[in-house]
């Protein structure tokens, strides 16, 4: 009888000491750290939304996923899968003055810049259009930077080719210190420091290097 109560005592002392021995493993294993700025708040899928900003709705947004990123020092939007975006002339016809469409973008809230890479398209309410490799803009300056294989086009068949051009909405018109190619009804242009209108129907080359009529020889493309 006293050596069963013996072997009783020694099972429980054993039971705690491999308890005990799991706590500490538990303790000591290390825990990883979760960075909140690197986590999505919110994922949707499938979305088409209206935005509205001053109370009045200014775009509408179509994608297959969007990120929200609710961080206050890095507040930001990510579509990984591309996007569709149109701005729109007011909250009553919406009627589009602008669209957007890329492979994929970025928007920080804070500074208020969109970010398109990949197939970049622009279209506008007359008929123009932009493509590009990807393409920034800054909302409060209302001020496009687009960049490489630059090609746009106006409702006439006027097209202008570069790696680099601004497109300033303020004033209405599109500049740039990079290499151009210019083709128009009447005539070929290269050179080197553009401005023009954003109809492209009155332009300013700073420095000529070629220029051919249409219906001669054409000059090779860039």
């Amino acid at each position: 009888m006293k050596q069963s109560r013996y072997y009783f005592v020694i099972a429980i002392i054993i039971v705690i000491l491999i308890a005990s021995g799991c706590k500490d493993d538990i303790d000591q294993t290390p825990t990883k750290k979760i960075n909140p700025a690197k986590l999505p708040t919110m994922i949707s899928r499938n979305v088409q939304t209206l935005l509205s900003d001053s109370g009045l709705t200014r775009y509408r947004i179509t994608t297959k996923t969007w990120l929200v990123f609710e961080d206050p020092k890095s507040a930001h939007w990510v579509f990984p899968d591309g996007l569709i975006a149109e701005e729109l002339v007011s909250d009553n016809d919406f009627k589009v003055k602008l669209s957007m469409k890329c492979d994929s973008a970025h928007y920080d809230r804070n500074t208020r810049m969109l970010n398109l890479v990949g197939n970049v398209t622009i279209h506008d309410d007359e008929g123009g259009e932009i493509t590009c490799d990807s393409a920034y803009y800054d909302e409060e300056k209302s001020l496009w930077s687009l960049n490489s294989l630059v090609t746009i086009t106006n409702i006439n068949g006027d097209k202008i080719e570069t790696n680099q051009m601004y497109w300033d909405r303020k004033a209405n018109k599109y500049y740039s210190e990079s290499f151009i190619r210019m083709q128009s009804q009447e005539k070929v242009l290269e050179g080197y420091g553009y401005e023009s209108n954003d109809k492209l129907s009155n332009y300013r080359v700073r420095k000529v290097q070629a220029m051919v009529p249409v219906g001669d020889t054409k000059l090779p493309s860039f």
